[in-house]
């Protein structure tokens, strides 16, 4: 795990969490030699506006949004606390992850995202080279630290609560005895 402060103007800083997933390089799968060193980061803030839904032409979901977020210091002359600059990093969801984030949040949600970090380059309209960076998200979760979040799990599908009945069933059978032959 590496952290990286960002300075910026007059002593605000932004913390950001990088950790590198090293695993044995014998594996002799370039493919997978290249996602092992890919770079996560786990972001913390808010929903600037709601998430954006799409389907992509071979029918995968994609949901997009903005995060914003920036740090808070206690300023001791004042006695109140300050924010720092805000850090607004887009995220993608993908498949099963965007449908529910697009069933689940709203703008101004708190919220954590971790996921792989990306640096994407592009020519801009007016000219020149721009950088965008974004987090292509594995995990999405309300911050359960700024307001308390009601989980829904996913009902069974009448077969799978029969199955489970059956198991239970069985599971719960008296032992019966068996008489060897010997």
């Amino acid at each position: 795990m590496l952290i990286v402060h960002i300075v910026r103007g007059r002593g605000a800083c932004v913390s950001v969490a990088f950790r590198t997933v090293v695993r044995s390089a014998n594996a002799g799968d370039r493919d997978r030699l290249e996602r092992m060193m890919d770079t996560y980061m786990t972001v913390q803030g808010n929903l600037t506006a709601d998430p954006v839904g799409r389907t992509t032409a071979n029918g995968a979901a994609v949901v997009n949004f903005r995060v914003a977020s920036n740090s808070r210091r206690f300023d001791r002359d004042s006695g109140e606390f300050r924010d720092g600059d805000p850090l607004y990093i887009g995220v993608t969801c993908w498949r099963g992850l965007a449908g529910n984030v697009l069933a689940s949040l709203r703008k101004g949600d708190s919220v954590v995202v971790f996921g792989k970090f990306l640096m994407r380059t592009y020519e801009a309209k007016e000219g020149g080279q721009r950088t965008t960076y974004e987090i292509d998200a594995i995990s999405v979760g309300p911050d359960l630290s700024r307001w308390p979040a009601d989980l829904r799990r996913p009902s069974r599908a009448p077969a799978e609560v029969a199955e489970v009945a059956e198991v239970a069933e069985v599971a719960e059978a008296p032992p019966v005895a068996v008489e060897s032959a010997a």
